[in-house]
């Protein structure tokens, strides 16, 4: 290290949510307490930053929920992961988000940005952390962290290097690797001695057995979904579902998904597990029955491919009356009996897809897995085995549903630990 090279109060590995947040955070704690700025850099490996937020919501960045049940939170050690979101709660998080400029509204529980627009959302962190006072390298992928002393010191791939008395990891987990988060965060923790339980996809697609959706590709439909093992049931969601090539996507399963990668294995699932799509509620079901049989005795010469006309579109009737039934279309409504009626309502009532797993990381929304947080302060995101070494986000072992929990954990970690670190600084300026 030269004396000509500068020592940075703080470095942020990450522009994402959490790191941006932090970055805010720091400067205005520092200035609430320090009547300055302090000296803040944030290194980006992309072109520019908040490029996952960019992608959420389908751009229009679902910020938080109405709903904010610890449920709907998970990690190896939940108690902790509450215990900082009680720090830090979602009124904590919109308020710092209005104060930078990003009013929100809502539709149903959900809390999305006034503008519905995620690159509303990157532009008032972008503008917030100029007017603050922090440094930004983007193209700057970090390649290794190093501590000597006190002193932190952060090697790009480009050849840079930068040093400072703080560090906060906040790259993100290793979903969607197209957008920059490539799980670099859990090899430097690792080397710096801290557990880091094995990524794992959620907010993802599941992959079934094909032979029924792989023809429905495409179609979409609104139901109750149900993940079950034998008679147990795993998960349960009301949504929109879409038959893809592979399985099953769309919001409903997505919300499920996280509970098949927590049951999957090197060599498959742990259990056996099955969707089941109940496709109308209990009475419409009643009434289904009885219009059924009204139209074997009126539609008797009809072949079995019309039966269901007007009660599902038509490429869905035709899988699901070969699923309920196992015959051919072509043959006659007379012919059906009262089982064959029961059949196809507990279809209706309960149509089931095998589960075989999930798609990759690749396709993913959000990490199951990272850094094990029981080797971090709750009460400041600092490592407990490397003083100085902060981290926060999706690096850390806590995922959340779908509907804005996700950004809600990013705001909230990163939010904590820029405050904390200011502390910190604070304390040792004052020694």
């Amino acid at each position: 290290m030269t004396e000509q090279a500068p020592i940075w109060d703080l470095i942020i590995i990450g522009g994402g949510a959490s790191g941006m947040s932090a970055a805010v955070s720091y400067q205005k704690m520092h200035m609430d307490r320090m009547n300055s700025y302090g000296q803040v850099l944030v290194l980006e490996k992309n072109d520019r930053v908040g490029k996952k937020v960019l992608a959420t919501g389908n751009g229009r960045c679902n910020l938080s929920n109405k709903d904010m049940a610890l449920t709907h939170f998970h990690s190896h050690e939940t108690a902790w992961a509450e215990s900082v979101l009680r720090l830090v709660d979602s009124e904590s998080v919109l308020t710092f988000l209005g104060e930078i400029g990003i009013p929100v509204a809502s539709e149903g529980n959900k809390i999305f940005p006034m503008s519905k627009s995620a690159s509303s959302v990157v532009d008032a962190f972008r503008f917030a952390m100029k007017e603050c006072n922090v440094s930004l390298e983007t193209d700057a992928e970090v390649e290794s962290i190093e501590k000597t002393e006190d002193i932190f010191s952060v090697y790009t791939k480009n050849g840079n290097a930068f040093f400072s008395n703080h560090i906060i990891v906040a790259c993100g987990g290793a979903c969607a690797p197209s957008l920059g988060t490539t799980g670099d965060g859990y090899k430097w923790l690792n080397k710096f001695g801290h557990k880091v339980f094995a990524p794992k996809p959620s907010i993802v697609q599941v992959v079934t057995d094909n032979s029924v959706t792989k023809t429905l590709s495409g179609l979409k439909l609104d139901c109750d979904l149900s993940l079950n093992s034998k008679d147990m049931l795993l998960a349960h969601q009301y949504g929109e579902v879409l038959f893809t090539d592979y399985g099953l996507s769309g919001p409903a399963v997505f919300q499920v998904s996280g509970v098949v990668s927590r049951y999957n294995r090197k060599n498959g699932l742990s259990i056996p597990m099955t969707i089941s799509l109940k496709l109308f509620n209990d009475e419409e079901l009643r009434l289904i029955r009885v219009e059924i049989g009204r139209r074997i005795s009126a539609w008797g010469e009809r072949t079995l491919d019309q039966l269901l006309i007007g009660i599902l579109p038509g490429k869905i009737a035709s899988m699901l009356l070969k699923s309920a039934l196992a015959r051919p279309l072509s043959i006659l409504i007379a012919t059906l009996s009262n089982e064959d009626i029961e059949k196809i309502v507990k279809t209706l009532k309960a149509w089931k897809f095998e589960v075989i797993g999930t798609k990759s990381l690749e396709f993913a929304q959000t990490t199951i897995g990272g850094a094990d947080v029981s080797e971090f302060s709750y009460e400041t995101m600092e490592s407990n085995l490397v003083p100085g070494l902060f981290a926060c986000g999706e690096v850390l072992d806590v995922d959340g549903d779908c509907g804005g929990y996700n950004l809600t954990w990013a705001f909230a970690s990163g939010i904590l630990a820029g405050r904390s670190v200011a502390l910190h600084a604070e304390d040792e300026h004052a020694e």
